[in-house]
């Protein structure tokens, strides 16, 4: 059965085009939902690695502005309508209905070399990341962490039965959140570290358009039609990824060139706590050149157009990812000064008594002024004095490229 569409990542952000979720947003949920799709049935071989195209992406934007949950839900309501894809239950209370969730998905896969095993494969999609995380569940954190690597065989305990397992784990995730929420929702150990450094956030602050009104067009109608239809197909892909020479070669450029800037201290984050995601980072490239190969098509192979698409798409999210976890330093004024910062970023140009005003309930006249130093020293701010009125006004100027991050930081 042929494809209907030419690109399938292309033509879902062309079905999204009229709402007001970022592209960003649209982006990364339309390669969460190949992920989902293409569960545990391929996967590409390195060496002593076998990856699976599994994401955790979460997309972090203040409540209601950024229009996460819209984004989210037109990708959860086209992943439902494939058949034989298994969705993680919106009510997810915690770890044991996750793993009953994975028990549930239990299904056969067809090896080529006529072999039958079982995979237990599972999407979950979340508008809110505190209601399925809950508030410092570190017993969950640590299973999701785990099963990232879709292990072929994970036990665990079980109330009255002893020790059960799940054959072929497979779990991909897509949420969201507010910045504000992750402070209760991890563990201060937790950021940076295994969990953290296995998920992609996507940050933004605004919703990127406004649409005060919209009705599905005819045409629009037909494209979700054709999307499906694709991903039904995309679901019986099965077997290994292979790369071809020329991708290959560009691949082993990549990774040596950013293990090399690494090593002198420059980072693709410019934020200590991502330092692990930074060492990760080459298994997040692979698995994303899986999923944008099953965009084009159903050959299995990793072109050097994969990869460029795959590195174009890493480094743009990179770009924001620095401000996922807000005031979560260990900083004096560490919160104030990140929503500080961001209105500023936002509004371009500031007075001081107008973040007086905004932020009275953050911040006092002398914690503003501890507050203004440090970003004036970051030299992300210009700070000016109005001879006539006596006004401070703090201008944003654009950062500039801060690769070095130090180990030892944080």
């Amino acid at each position: 059965m042929a494809r209907e569409l030419d690109d399938w990542l292309t033509r879902y952000l062309q079905y999204t085009q009229h709402s007001e979720p970022p592209t960003s947003y649209h982006t990364w949920c339309g390669l969460s939902l190949l992920a989902g799709t293409l569960q545990r049935r391929v996967f590409l071989r390195m060496g002593f690695e076998t990856l699976y195209p599994n994401l955790y992406i979460v997309l972090v934007g203040p409540a209601g502005r950024s229009r996460k949950g819209v984004a989210l839900g037109i990708a959860k309501d086209l992943l439902k309508k494939v058949p034989g894809i298994s969705l993680a239950p919106e009510s997810t209370s915690g770890r044991e209905a996750i793993i009953q969730a994975l028990k549930r998905a239990r299904a056969n896969q067809d090896l080529e070399d006529g072999r039958v095993k079982y995979h237990c494969s599972l999407t979950a999609i979340s508008e809110e990341l505190s209601v399925f995380l809950g508030q410092g569940d570190t017993k969950l954190l640590a299973n999701l962490t785990n099963w990232y690597d879709c292990q072929d065989d994970w036990a665990y305990e079980t109330i009255g039965r002893g020790l059960d397992s799940l054959q072929g784990l497979c779990f991909n995730f897509l949420g969201g959140t507010a910045p504000e929420w992750i402070q209760s929702m991890l563990p201060s150990e937790a950021i940076g570290g295994g969990f953290t450094s296995r998920v992609i956030f996507i940050v933004e602050e605004n919703k990127g358009k406004t649409v005060p009104e919209h009705d599905l067009t005819e045409e629009e109608k037909m494209l979700a039609e054709f999307l499906t239809q694709d991903l039904e197909r995309i679901a019986q892909l099965n077997g290994q990824f292979q790369f071809t020479p020329e991708s290959k070669q560009a691949y082993v450029d990549w990774y040596m060139e950013s293990d090399k800037l690494i090593r002198v201290g420059k980072y693709p984050v410019n934020d200590p706590r991502f330092a692990a995601y930074c060492d990760r980072r080459q298994t997040h490239l692979r698995k994303i050149m899986m999923l944008f190969s099953v965009s084009r098509g159903d050959s299995l192979e990793l072109t050097v157009e994969d990869f460029h698409r795959a590195v174009d798409a890493l480094i743009k999210a990179e770009a924001k990812m620095a401000r996922t976890f807000g005031g979560l330093g260990r900083a004096r004024f560490g919160d104030a000064t990140q929503k500080i910062e961001d209105f500023i970023r936002l509004m371009g140009i500031t007075t001081r008594s107008s973040l007086l005003a905004k932020f009275r309930l953050d911040v006092d006249s002398q914690a503003l002024s501890v507050i203004e130093q440090t970003l004036e020293q970051r030299k992300v701010i210009s700070v000016k004095l109005l001879a006539q009125k006596g006004e401070k006004v703090y201008e944003w100027i654009e950062s500039p490229n801060l690769g070095s991050m130090p180990r030892d930081q944080g």
